[in-house]
């Protein structure tokens, strides 16, 4: 139809008719409403993304209106969706996701791993032990600590004996635990005090790590952390009371919480036999040549000490 916009257009790579606004740049295959003029179109529709065919930038057109070819620009535009078939033209497919094979996922640790790793509050089992008592003491209490949901490190203090004068004592070698540093103590929730008798009291190796912890001292970084005692003796009347009681001294100097045993554990006032311990922590007998070794009862205190520690270690350290 002359004067109509639109005119009728064919697509050189397909030989389907489309249809063009002349005056809005719009391509449709639907045919107009208003009449159309015919004319050859020699260049190739472009999928907008609002789903019609806007012109290309340069194209030649000729029609029964036009003697010569001519170039337009023509601006995209965008028409309802339904101004041309929905599968008229495919475009290109989209790329998929890359997925990541089942070879290359991440697997969960196993049970056995996650069981070799616990978590909770951390406790250290610092401790001095020359003949071995205390450290068989301490793998008890290391063992009650874990039961009631601590990691637990053991630490030895340093020797301050030369090795001559421990080979004249026939000390056995000494076990393979780390020794502790000063610096590495604020790192843990709570500190468990393994202390063999000297006279009564702790022995020089104990007081000397102990006496080096000055600086943390001044700065107050073990304010606070619960701490507890075990103890070694030769006889019974060898410190198993004195030692707790004068090394809360020590703690308390440092702001520390001193955690007594108490009677938590019944076989604390067993008197069937000779054995150990007070309200102020577990402890065994090791006679006056060192040649007893803790016995079953006090290993089971030791193990009791170290679960109600662990309760009390976690309240705090919340």
């Amino acid at each position: 139809m002359p004067g109509s916009p639109w005119i009728e257009l064919t697509c050189v790579r397909t030989g389907r008719p489309y249809y063009k606004n002349e005056q809005t740049g719009l391509c449709s295959f639907s045919k107009p409403e208003g009449g159309y003029r015919t004319g050859v179109k020699s260049s190739i529709p472009t999928r907008s993304p609002a789903g019609t065919y806007p012109a290309r930038a340069s194209y030649e057109e000729t029609s029964s209106n036009y003697s010569s070819a001519q170039t337009q620009p023509s601006a995209p535009s965008y028409a309802p969706s339904n101004s041309y078939p929905s599968n008229s033209y495919t475009s290109a497919p989209a790329r998929p996701a890359e997925t990541v094979p089942l070879s290359r996922a991440v697997a969960p640790p196993p049970s056995s791993l996650a069981a070799r790793t616990p978590t909770g509050p951390h406790v250290a089992i610092l401790y001095y032990s020359m003949y071995g008592h205390i450290r068989k003491m301490a793998l008890s209490v290391k063992k009650g600590l874990e039961a009631g949901g601590c990691r637990v490190s053991l630490l030895q203090v340093p020797e301050t004996l030369p090795a001559e004068v421990l080979a004249k004592m026939q000390a056995p070698p000494k076990a393979d635990d780390p020794i502790a540093e000063v610096s590495k103590l604020p790192e843990y929730d709570g500190i468990m005090f393994g202390i063999p008798g000297r006279f009564g009291i702790l022995p020089a190796q104990m007081k000397t790590f102990w006496d080096s912890t000055g600086q943390l001292w001044m700065a107050g970084k073990l304010v606070g952390k619960p701490a507890g005692v075990f103890v070694s003796t030769g006889t019974q009347g060898g410190g198993q009371e004195t030692i707790g009681f004068t090394f809360v001294s020590q703690l308390a100097h440092h702001g520390m919480n001193f955690v007594s045993l108490g009677y938590r554990d019944p076989r604390v006032f067993d008197y069937s036999e000779a054995h150990g311990a007070s309200p102020y922590g577990a402890g065994c007998l090791a006679g006056p040549d060192g040649s007893r070794q803790p016995s079953e009862l006090e290993l089971g205190v030791a193990e009791t000490q170290g679960k109600s520690f662990a309760e009390i270690v976690k309240k705090l350290a919340k």
